[in-house]
């Protein structure tokens, strides 16, 4: 069996020890007599990063969550048929899996401090999508690093492609970009980021030396998963035609995206370095998808269509 510091550091350990617990209660699970007691315990955590190490497949964090848990049992996790995003409490009909707050494997704002709700809940008001890189291993990690930090998101898109919605998209108020809140929806793409934090993910991630933004210099981190880049492209344009976001990135007179601050009041779709001087996510590298998709006619969805009253 690989050495223990050689699957968990001490910060990830301690984070698994916090959120064993926590799948414990919402998933029921149970382990093998065998098995180290205590979900809380140092000892639990690192058995569950040596299986996930062994499986090969799944992203060694310690947290027997639900994609641990489903190849515990011999199978993969499947998203809750019925893929849907949830706009003012009603289901907008998406072509990709989603997994909502209130869902077997989901993640919930509602309850926590983080958030508050817009002062218009229609969500008219929305016109900005904001991309993120979350700098964690899985969305799941992601999403208890922002409890811990007092901060929230609307929506989590995993390494596999699967988004997870934490907060309504039209009523929820997500604290993730600052100034832009109000008027904005915020994804967090699963992404590690640091070179060697590469060892923790499956498959490994690619490797690019990413340009600096804000004048800064250029820097190596990791890259997206191509399903990654491809659910960006789906999710932006499925929150475009159904909140009447312009389908445009900030660029300047070349037509390259921007790699300063967007001008104030900008619409559309960005990143959050765009929004605030002080971040550098998400990189480049999603761009040219979005470019590509935005200079095609806008899909059809006619599901979309009827919710925005088209």
């Amino acid at each position: 069996m690989t050495e223990p510091n050689e699957l968990l550091s001490d910060k990830w350990l301690r984070r698994a020890q916090r959120l064993n617990p926590y799948y414990r209660e919402r998933l029921a699970w149970s382990v093998p007599a065998d098995w180290p007691p205590g979900a809380a315990s140092a000892e639990f955590a690192l058995r569950v990063a040596a299986f996930q190490k062994e499986h090969g497949s799944l992203t060694v964090d310690g947290v027997l969550g639900p994609k641990t848990l489903a190849a515990f049992g011999g199978g993969t996790f499947t998203p809750p048929a019925g893929e849907f995003l949830i706009v003012r409490g009603e289901k907008l009909p998406v072509p990709f899996p989603v997994v909502t707050w209130d869902e077997p494997g989901g993640m919930s704002f509602y309850g926590k401090k983080g958030w508050t709700k817009r002062r218009d809940p229609s969500g008219k008001g929305v016109n900005l999508f904001v991309l993120h890189w979350d700098g964690c291993t899985s969305s799941s990690q992601c999403f208890h690093v922002l409890l811990e930090r007092g901060l929230s998101v609307h929506l989590m898109l995993d390494g596999d492609g699967t988004v997870y919605q934490a907060l309504d998209l039209a009523e929820g108020r997500a604290w993730h970009a600052g100034d832009v809140n109000e008027r904005s929806i915020g994804v967090e793409i699963q992404n590690p980021v640091r070179p060697h934090r590469n060892k923790w993910q499956s498959p490994p991630r690619e490797l690019v030396v990413g340009p600096g933004v804000h004048g800064g210099p250029s820097y190596e981190h990791l890259d997206f998963y191509d399903i990654q880049m491809r659910r960006v492209v789906e999710l932006a344009e499925v929150l475009c035609a159904r909140f009447g976001i312009p389908r445009e990135l900030p660029v300047g007179t070349g037509g390259d995206v921007l790699r300063t601050l967007a001008p104030s009041g900008f619409r559309g779709v960005c990143g959050h370095y765009h929004v605030s001087a002080s971040k550098p996510d998400p990189g480049l590298t999603l761009w040219p998808g979005l470019q590509a998709s935005f200079r095609e006619s806008p899909p059809t969805n006619e599901a979309s269509r009827r919710e925005a009253g088209a």
